[in-house]
């Protein structure tokens, strides 16, 4: 199909690399479409690979045809602009839109070798972590987002009501307020990702999370919730805060583990007998005769669980090792930067 298509689309006069990027961009969409519908691209968009691009700190030249191309003045915050001028970190491709610059950056990483760990116990409004050492913080930020979520319920909901007559105006007003949501939210969570990162980089700790995949089905209409519970859990961001603790915590070399959340929160940690559910979030063992507070209680059993071993597929060339016995990983980190708007927030594939 591609070789069909390439002769066509260099009639155009096109730069040779779009057309390759058009006939990688179509294909994919053409393999990853649904069985009963037709591929399409909502909103238009530029992909460029790392040898069409040039970036001079935040300038990127785009070549349109062979010896021509147009300048495009990024406006990036001094976070953008230390992945831009680091030296270490390889550029991949560039995905331009009407809004924002998505560049992807590659960086090689060794995983060190831990020698603690760091349990994290997250619920809908704190983070709380215990590590080896004794070292003991709880996060309240999340109250913050969880205020943040229902305040942008209550005005989602009254866009609706005075914007009913007019789809296009309450399409504009929602788009704005989801991106103002979801800008407030992710800040305050980055702040806590970061601190946990860095703690866990400088103390030689790795970080063991629940799994908690699936969740979201406990919250469904079959289980008798009533409807502002449903959305309050449904809405709750711990996919986002894994997200980012993770990228960012394999991006400086710490290893980040998950294990089962079954039971976390039902034995003491000390002696392993069951606790006694008290009121305030409060649980007591009669064998150690001791209160606990479930989140504290929580947290130290993470940290004290087993990781399972996952065993790699044959032929994925994971556990192998180079000649000095190390085993590097590529971490790829993917920024969007701005122009002519408000810089974005940061995403990242690992």
């Amino acid at each position: 199909m591609i070789e069909l298509a390439y002769p066509r689309l260099r009639e155009h006069g096109l730069h040779s690399h779009y057309v390759l990027s058009a006939c990688e961009v179509a294909y994919s969409l053409f393999s990853n479409r649904k069985r009963a519908s037709l591929p399409s691209v909502a909103r238009a968009f530029l992909k460029l690979d790392n040898q069409t691009y040039r970036l001079d700190h935040l300038i990127l030249r785009i070549p349109t045809t062979p010896g021509r191309y147009v300048f495009l003045t990024l406006r990036g915050s001094a976070y953008h602009t230390s992945f831009i001028d680091d030296p270490s970190l390889k550029r991949g491709s560039v995905i331009v839109t009407e809004r924002s610059v998505c560049i992807a950056f590659s960086k090689v990483v060794e995983e060190t070798t831990p020698i603690g760990f760091i349990g994290l116990d997250i619920n809908e409004r704190n983070v709380t972590a215990s590590a080896t050492n004794g070292w003991h913080r709880r996060f309240d930020e999340l109250g913050e987002v969880v205020e943040i979520k229902a305040r942008y319920r209550e005005k989602r909901a009254r866009i609706g009501r005075l914007a009913r007559k007019d789809h296009r105006i309450g399409t504009r007003l929602l788009a704005k307020c989801g991106q103002r949501e979801r800008h407030r939210t992710t800040q305050r969570i980055h702040k806590i990702s970061r601190n946990l990162a860095d703690y866990a980089s400088e103390n030689g700790f790795a970080i063991k999370m629940e799994n908690l995949r699936g969740i979201r089905r406990l919250y469904g209409r079959a289980n008798q919730h009533g409807p502002s519970y449903r959305v309050r859990m449904n809405t709750w961001a711990f996919g986002e805060i894994q997200r980012q603790v993770a990228y960012k915590a394999r991006l400086v070399g710490v290893s980040v583990h998950f294990v089962s959340p079954r039971g976390t929160s039902r034995n003491c940690p000390d002696c392993g007998s069951r606790v006694v559910p008290l009121a305030d979030r409060k649980l007591y063992c009669p064998e150690c005769d001791k209160t606990w507070d479930r989140d504290d209680l929580a947290s130290k059993n993470i940290m004290a669980c087993v990781v399972p071993q996952v065993r790699p597929s044959k032929g994925s060339g994971e556990g192998e090792r180079g000649d000095d016995g190390s085993n590097p990983r590529s971490r790829w980190r993917e920024g969007r930067i701005g122009y002519g708007g408000l810089p974005r927030h940061q995403n990242l594939t690992c």
